[in-house]
């Protein structure tokens, strides 16, 4: 059954810089492989395709693939900034945001809290490299 949308995807993956350096992995044996020491939990990640927030480009990617392939999606620094609504927000930190503020996603990836309105909080999850287009090497484990 080939990826499309609304499908529930679990996904290993390993996202790189274009120097080679590693942004975020589902595999413990990768990031130490890159040096990395950190109390993340490793796992893969379901994504809901079509589903917010969402990083678009790489949800694209997925779209026609099927459990068990394996392939190399670019992804660009704006899918990485990603508006929540500001009550959820609140609910998943349990504080009201402030502008610096560093928060930690689901997968242990760390943000940054860069924009706020009435009603919505931006997160960049990469403000350090705002411009730059990480490559994600992907394996689909499963398929809803």
């Amino acid at each position: 059954m080939a990826i499309s949308y609304g499908d529930r995807v679990k996904l290993a993956f390993t996202a790189t810089y274009p120097d080679g350096e590693l942004f975020d992995t589902s595999s413990r044996e990768v990031a130490a492989e890159h040096g990395v020491e950190t109390d993340k939990r490793f796992r893969p990640i379901v994504l809901e395709i079509g589903s917010e927030p969402a990083m678009e480009s790489l949800q694209e990617g997925l779209i026609g693939l099927e459990e068990g392939d394996t392939e190399r999606i670019e992804v660009p620094h704006e899918d990485f900034t990603l508006p929540y609504d500001r009550e959820e927000f609140e609910a998943m930190v349990g504080e009201s945001p402030e502008i610096g503020q560093e928060i930690h996603s689901l997968t242990g990836l760390l943000g940054t809290v860069v924009e706020m309105t009435a009603d919505s909080v931006t997160v960049d999850f990469d403000p350090d490299r705002s411009g730059e287009i990480l490559t994600f090497d992907v394996e689909i484990l499963e398929i809803n």
